[in-house]
Parts: C-alpha cells; sequence; structure tokens
C-alpha cells in the first residue's frame, strides 16, 4: 500500500493521557469550589462544547466566560498550568510519530478552543517539537466527529482525503473522518497504532 502523504493525530488520549479529573480539582482549588462545581459550570453546562465549536475564537473572551461561570477570574497562566499537568505524554505514541513524520508530514486536529492553538508550545512542548501543523475544532466552526470539520482541515491542509490518514481515540470521530473520504484508525494503544502504520505502508 502507498504510505499516506498526511498523518493527522488526535491530541488527548492518543499523544498524551489526559486527566480530566486532575484538571478538574486543580481548578475546583483555584476557585474555592469543589470538582463537581467546575464540571458542572464548564464541561456539563455545553460552554466547552460551544468553545470547542467555534462559540469563543479570541482567548481573552473565552476566558473571561470561562471564569465567570466559576465565579473566579482564572488567568491565562492559571488555565494553562491547570491542563497541563493532566497532560502525560505517551512517549512511545510520540516516537512513533516523529518516525513517521520522516515519511510524511504531520498534523494535530483536536477538540479544543483557542487557548490550545495559541499557546501549544507551553501547553505541550513534547508535540510542538514534532508537530508544526495543528489545528483546533474552533477554527473550522463545528467539532469532530462532524464529516464537515474534516473537510474544513482538508481545505487548511490543502490536501485531498484520500491522502490523509486520521488517528483518534474515539471511533465517533473516526467514523466522521471516513464519511469524509480519509484513511482513519481507532486508536486503542500503541501496538494497535503501529501495526496499522506498517498496513498503510511506514516502514519503522
Amino acid at each position: 500500500m502507498q504510505p499516506p502523504a498526511f498523518v493527522i493525530f488526535d491530541m488527548d488520549d492518543v499523544l498524551c493521557h489526559y486527566d480530566l479529573g486532575r484538571r478538574l480539582r486543580a481548578l475546583a482549588r483555584l476557585a474555592d469550589v469543589t470538582a463537581r462545581d467546575v464540571r458542572a459550570a464548564v464541561w456539563d453546562s455545553g460552554f466547552e462544547d460551544l468553545a470547542d465549536a467555534g462559540g469563543y475564537t479570541e482567548v481573552e473572551n473565552y476566558l473571561h466566560e470561562f471564569g465567570t461561570r466559576l465565579g473566579r477570574t482564572i488567568s491565562l497562566e492559571q488555565w494553562i498550568e491547570a491542563r497541563r499537568i493532566a497532560m502525560v505524554p505517551s512517549e512511545d505514541v510520540l516516537d512513533l510519530a516523529q518516525k513517521l513524520g520522516g515519511q510524511a508530514s504531520l498534523a494535530i486536529y483536536t477538540n479544543n478552543g483557542p487557548v490550545v492553538k495559541s499557546h501549544f508550545d507551553k501547553l505541550f512542548p513534547e508535540a510542538a517539537e514534532i508537530f508544526k501543523q495543528r489545528y483546533c475544532s474552533y477554527e473550522f466552526g463545528t467539532k469532530k466527529p462532524d464529516p464537515a470539520s474534516f473537510t474544513r482541515l482538508l481545505d487548511a491542509l490543502g490536501q485531498k482525503p484520500e491522502n490523509c490518514w486520521f488517528i483518534d481515540d474515539k471511533k465517533s470521530n473516526v467514523q466522521g473522518a471516513r464519511i469524509a473520504g480519509l484513511r482513519g484508525h481507532h486508536f486503542t494503544g500503541f501496538e494497535g497504532l503501529a501495526a496499522e502504520a506498517r498496513n498503510q505502508g511506514f516502514e519503522l
């Protein structure tokens, strides 16, 4: 099989292990509320989904609303630190990505808002060294698994869908990518990803 020209990785729970509970607890300490309060105000309310889908395109507006919902101003540095400590780099997957980067172009596509996009180097420096192209769903006005989000991603990359291989830990997101015409892999662990990379024609 001819290897794809582009390999697109999801971020959370693919390139890193993401612990939402740890992030909630960090934010709870900052706002002097419970982790359950944070989840209800920010996640369960639909605010983060709206932000991921392009409801807040500016960092300042997003952070203002984030803090309003918690009842406490959260600085950019505090937001980044609470997010960063919830992320443990997946060294084996990052090493694999680096190997693939010698044979294809690489990109990250994650359901996230403007802070992740604008401050990726601080948030995830281990991946920043490998991935120079990083896209967040808010840029496309919709989020995974909407096939339209992948079509807009392809436009940004200047690529045809059949030339791209997308990797995500959520099966629904992979299905959305396949509907848009991309090759897709449902990530369940490193060994499966490495095997599929070989099936795609990459040398490891």
